[in-house]
């Protein structure tokens, strides 16, 4: 139990608390597909691509047969929770009662909590087949290449094996760290690396040409954009970046700040998603409650539960970035 609460004693410190600097709002939810599920597992089906019309050779021929594909995701469910227990005399000493802003502290967490698992998700393993027993793996960085997943490229012969290599039983796009268009060293956030996932989503259908993408980059991606001579100079962007010290929007992508992205040793990853990409599931949204213990005194205890989980729907438009830091 917490003995933190001391040093808010009315004889030390004024009435009031402050939050500490954190996350406190869910930054991805609102950029993937939220829906909701009652059951342990769910299946949500995906519909392929029909075969191309053929040329009519002769007169009352058999009609066409195409073979759609048709398969689904599974979504498994998991719950999640935290609490905090307030001593009763500690609450008599504090002039100001401070069960809302450990709520808040509390609610908070579960928020982060809900980025974390999004994350996880545009990774993980995929389980797909009727029963969900059949895995897809998202595809993984080759040396200075732009590696695009199979399953990803199932129309077939729209990416093309210059600076793409296509792994075979994956999905999604994964630009190497290494990447710059040619054979190359580690580099940061750069526009080659931006101009390779769009360029690539567009061969996939997965974009049009008119769709603004968000990019979820760190603080130092930030950085490295505020570097490059097309971001910051105003003869090639409206908005003028470095007087600003921030960047918005550029070359049909909007940046928006998440520190909470992988970091592998010096590598960070970035993605661009659209929503459709990841569908998660929500048995229990945040739910927070108060109540007392009888076995601690009657002390009050503060909780907050989640329950949620997630697959990813389509790997065309979806994309890891790795950024050397």
């Amino acid at each position: 139990m917490s003995n933190q609460i001391e040093k808010a004693y009315i004889n030390q410190f004024k009435a009031g608390f402050e939050q500490a600097f954190q996350q406190s709002t869910s930054i991805l939810r609102p950029y993937v597909e939220v829906v909701r599920q009652a059951s342990e597992f769910d299946y949500y089906d995906r519909i392929g691509l029909a075969d191309d019309l053929s040329l009519v050779t002769t007169r009352y021929g058999d009609n066409p047969m195409s073979e759609i594909a048709h398969d689904r995701r599974r979504v498994g469910l998991a719950d999640y929770d935290q609490g905090k227990a307030i001593d009763e005399k500690d609450l008599v000493r504090v002039a100001t009662d401070p069960t809302s802003s450990y709520m808040q502290a509390l609610v908070a967490s579960a928020n982060r909590k809900v980025d974390d698992v999004i994350i996880n998700t545009l990774t993980a393993t995929a389980y797909t087949g009727k029963a969900g027993a059949t895995t897809v793996a998202f595809a993984t960085n080759n040396a200075d290449d732009v590696t695009v997943g199979s399953v990803s490229n199932a129309a077939g012969g729209y990416v093309g094996s210059t600076y793409h290599n296509l792994e075979a039983g994956t999905e999604g796009i994964d630009v190497d760290y290494r990447y710059t268009g040619t054979t190359g060293a580690s580099s940061g956030l750069t526009l080659k690396k931006l101009k390779a996932v769009r360029t690539t989503m567009m061969k996939l259908y997965g974009i049009s040409q008119e769709e603004v993408l968000p990019c979820f980059i760190a603080a130092k991606q930030f950085e490295d954009l505020l570097g490059i001579d097309e971001v910051i100079n105003s003869d090639y962007a409206v908005r003028k970046s470095l007087s600003e010290g921030a960047v918005t929007t550029f070359m049909g992508f909007k940046f928006i700040h998440c520190e909470r992205l992988p970091l592998n040793s010096t590598i960070r990853s970035c993605f661009v998603f659209k929503p459709r990409a990841v569908k998660i599931a929500i048995s229990q949204d945040i739910t927070a409650d108060m109540w007392r213990l009888p076995a601690k005194k009657n002390i009050p205890y503060i909780y907050v539960k989640l329950g949620l989980g997630g697959t990813r729907m389509w790997g065309e438009n979806l994309a890891r970035i790795g950024c050397a830091e």
